[in-house]
């Protein structure tokens, strides 16, 4: 093989220094290198071009770190935001949840007297009060709530939700007669005897019964409507 000049070898210079040319051309710029100084001195400026000082791989490592640690960052940020937007989308929907019921279904609002007759009160066969309650302001009722005080007086307390709904046929609690069985009713265990009935709140109340009112015996109409076999 004829030796090769100097153009031809600096010209595969920066192949071979990146082993990229092939095999015969290698052989043959490292055949020229072993007599030839100034492509000897050449391939020394390429390897001097092409490796980077300390420092600059230093800060090339510490960006490299830096985008690393960003990366996790950020992985880790998303994971958290997911973590937190599931938490929140619960809460939400607990809040609404709770809160639709709190408004619609739960009997936290006292109906007040100006809204509610008493009529028609008597006493049947067995000793049990007899009254007919009407709401007068077209709104159903869900739920009475009961309550003794120490000194005998038993409240009846009418309750709706917040939002109140429209009464409809049959009219259940909110237009109909009830009755009242003071002898067996057994809500206070200190012993006291109930004295007088209320249908209302302590603070706002309608009186049905007290100890010693003279009530009308019920009709025959009643007194089938609440005999129970």
């Amino acid at each position: 093989m004829s030796k090769a000049s100097c153009d031809i070898v600096k010209d595969l210079l920066p192949l071979y220094y990146d082993n990229v040319c092939s095999g015969d051309s290698k052989r043959m710029v490292e055949e020229h290198l072993v007599d030839c100084q100034s492509c000897k001195i050449e391939l020394d400026r390429l390897k001097v071009d092409f490796k980077l000082p300390e420092e600059e791989i230093e800060i090339i490592r510490k960006d490299s770190n830096v985008i690393k640690n960003i990366s996790s960052f950020w992985n880790r940020s998303k994971v958290k935001s997911f973590a937190i937007g599931v938490i929140i989308s619960i809460v939400l929907v607990s809040l609404i949840f709770f809160g639709y019921n709190y408004l619609f279904h739960l009997n936290t609002v006292n109906v007040p007297t100006n809204v509610v007759e008493i009529s028609q009160v008597s006493q049947l066969s067995d000793g049990k009060i007899v009254y007919h309650v009407e709401i007068t302001d077209g709104y159903a009722l869900n739920e009475i709530v009961y309550e003794m005080d120490d000194n005998g007086n038993f409240y009846m307390t009418p309750v709706r939700p917040i939002i109140k709904k429209k009464a409809h046929s049959p009219y259940g609690l909110a237009n109909g007669y009830d009755f009242f069985d003071i002898k067996n009713m057994d809500l206070n265990p200190n012993g006291t005897t109930i004295k007088a009935l209320y249908y209302g709140t302590p603070e706002d109340n309608i009186l049905v019964w007290k100890e010693g009112m003279d009530l009308p015996q019920a009709s025959e109409e009643i007194e089938n409507m609440f005999h129970f076999e």
